[in-house]
């Protein structure tokens, strides 16, 4: 069986067979847990059916290897916002590496990123980089108790694999206990909370989510705390760039990263001058590699220039209305560029299973990136063919279950 996936002006065809294991038990073989990261294990999709490994991407149009082409709402996980292999983010770290990655000393374009950050989000003064969300989260909770002179830190959960967080995720093998990390109680922020983490928006976007966010901000004014906003996700895919400006609420840290550099490995740790400059020790001999540096510059000028975050908050309002009308059993909850799909576990597989026969890869989390806008037509004649053939048929589940990654498992539970 083959079915016409859209990706810009190309039909690709895409096989219906069953995936290649060759790569599959290569990994096993070589790479603990036979995978680099935890939300991209076979087991969190329909194991068995759906393909594991990739040899590249093209705007939200992924190859495998056996040449099939999906297009995708994984999107890296949240990181591909203009698209695989964008001109634009790729020709500056193409000119970057050709210059060496990795100085002896500090480099220009950290300089003006830094700089560029300040001017899209003006509550924050100093910046300092690192290579993903999880040292970045790590360093804010270093940075809040040296500022403070306050151990304890309070958290909504998940926020990386370093020992403070995983120490909330029972059973946190290999984390040693009595760390001074807690989960987050409004009522336990007190003279004693060096700092509060957590992330602003999840996929509740209520009334209530917002007044607790402004509750929760003015408690920590009072009582000297600082507050985090942990925005890996959610930077570059709100309006005015990260929900901190769209909302009004202004936090004295945060960590932000994904989308950044389009896919290169960077995080952002920004905030109040006289915390980021307190005494404390983070540091990296990666932290000034420039050709992420100089893509996450193109990127935020492309913002700022071609690419109206407005515009791409719009079309995935409007996506998401109408993926929504199509099934009673399978929804996407969230805001517009990013959501989860929500239903009952074997309907949400089938879905996830006739969608990537039919070319469209969908995980537990939903993005959606420029690139989808001018395709949105064609994926909602590919999902209605697909929702029609769930309901007219028995159709059976050809692999596992899929298990939610301890993130999504996590965030779930904190929006419940």
């Amino acid at each position: 069986m083959e079915t016409a996936v859209f990706t810009g002006s190309k039909k690709h065809k895409v096989s219906g067979s069953r995936v290649d294991l060759e790569y599959r038990k290569r990994a096993e073989a070589v790479i603990a847990h036979s995978a680099l990261t935890n939300s991209k294990r076979p087991e969190c999709f329909v194991n068995g059916f759906y393909p594991t490994h990739f040899t590249g991407g093209n705007g939200v149009c992924l190859t495998d290897t056996r040449n099939n082409k999906y297009t995708d709402f994984i999107c890296g996980l949240g990181s591909n916002l203009l698209g695989y292999g964008h001109t634009l983010t790729v020709d500056a770290a193409i000119q970057a590496l050709k210059r060496g990655p990795t100085l002896s000393f500090s480099s220009t374009v950290e300089v003006e990123l830094a700089e560029k950050i300040i001017e899209i989000m003006p509550f924050i003064q100093k910046v300092r980089f690192l290579k993903s969300g999880s040292e970045g989260c790590a360093a804010s909770v270093r940075i809040a108790r040296a500022f403070t002179g306050r151990n304890v830190i309070l958290s909504e959960g998940y926020h990386g694999f370093h020992d403070e967080f995983t120490s909330l995720t029972p059973p946190a093998n290999g984390v040693p206990p009595h760390l001074f990390i807690k989960p987050l109680s409004p009522d336990l922020i007190d003279e004693t909370v060096g700092g509060v983490i957590l992330e602003p928006i999840m996929t509740d976007m209520s009334d209530e989510r917002i007044k607790w966010l402004r509750d929760i901000r003015e408690r920590c004014t009072k009582v000297g705390a600082l507050l985090i906003f942990d925005e890996t996700i959610t930077a570059l895919r709100f309006p005015r760039f990260c929900v901190a400006n769209y909302l009004g609420i202004e936090p004295d840290l945060i960590v932000f990263g994904k989308a950044l550099a389009n896919g290169m490995p960077i995080s952002c740790v920004g905030g109040r001058g006289d915390a980021m400059n307190s005494d404390y020790f983070v540091s990296s001999t990666f932290a000034g590699e420039t050709a992420s540096l100089s893509a996450a510059l193109a990127c935020l000028k492309a913002l700022q220039k071609s690419y109206d975050i407005n515009h791409l908050w719009s079309a995935g309002s409007r996506f998401q209305a109408r993926f929504n009308e199509l099934s009673e059993h399978v929804k996407i909850e969230g805001y517009p560029t990013r959501g989860v799909l929500k239903g009952e576990d074997l309907p949400k597989a089938l879905f996830m299973q006739e969608s990537c026969r039919a070319g469209l890869l969908f995980g537990a989390s939903w993005f959606y990136a420029f690139p989808h806008i001018d395709l949105e037509d064609q994926i909602l004649a590919i999902l209605k063919d697909v929702f029609f053939r769930l309901n007219s048929s028995n159709i059976k589940l050809e692999g596992a279950l899929p298990k939610k990654p301890i993130a999504q498992t996590i965030r779930e539970r904190k929006s419940a």
